[in-house]
């Protein structure tokens, strides 16, 4: 027998396109409500097999758990590199609150932020994606409260406020903020909303 013969793979080949399913995943649990939004109707809006998704992503926590992982690279780290910059405090925080407030990447996404609407639904949700949202909450009031101390470093900031007071401030208004969009309410309004929640902050 030939040693260069190919073996046969065993089992099904691997035809579920992953970052499709992600795709559609996300899109859908940021446009309906989570606990009405079956795992059966994924499948069906993603043209894939109920058993080809629990292969691939083992059961609907270990996907919502891989689309909160994808949004946080796709929209949440985006914006903490923003805040990173060497912008000025008071430019940075206008940038955030245009961000918070502003018109997802394509025409047709829903307002608001996926995260913080996954986080208001947490006690519905699985263990896998309740920890990743335990810890996505930690890292961002934790790159908040340095942003704040990087920015009393350099003179920009001079309110008389904790930055773990601020971190939670800036977070709370942010979680409103999204509460607001995802109702329905203008993003003018609601921009005008976080400018006065925020000039405590000046």
């Amino acid at each position: 027998m030939n040693s260069n013969t190919v073996k046969p793979v065993r089992g099904r080949p691997k035809t579920l396109d992953r970052d499709h399913v992600l795709d559609v995943a996300m899109d859908s649990y940021w446009k309906d409500n989570i606990g009405n939004l079956s795992l059966n109707e994924i499948c069906r809006r993603s043209g894939v097999s109920k058993p080809g998704l629990y292969r691939e992503f083992s059961n609907e926590d270990g996907l919502m758990k891989a689309v909160l992982i994808r949004y946080q690279e796709q929209v949440l780290e985006p914006v903490q590199q923003m805040l990173n910059s060497d912008v000025p405090f008071r430019e940075a925080l206008d940038n955030l609150i245009s961000f918070a407030t502003s018109v997802n990447c394509h025409d047709e996404s829903p307002n608001g932020c996926l995260f913080i609407k996954m986080r208001e639904s947490r006690v519905h949700l699985g263990k896998e994606t309740q920890a990743q949202i335990d810890f996505l909450e930690k890292q961002g009031l934790v790159f908040f409260k340095k942003w704040v101390e990087r920015s009393k470093t350099k003179g920009e900031f001079s309110v008389d406020m904790s930055s773990e007071f601020v971190a939670t401030y800036i977070d709370a208004q942010l979680s409103n903020a999204s509460t607001q969009l995802a109702r329905g309410v203008a993003p003018e309004t609601v921009k005008k909303i976080l400018l006065v929640a925020f000039s405590v902050l000046e």
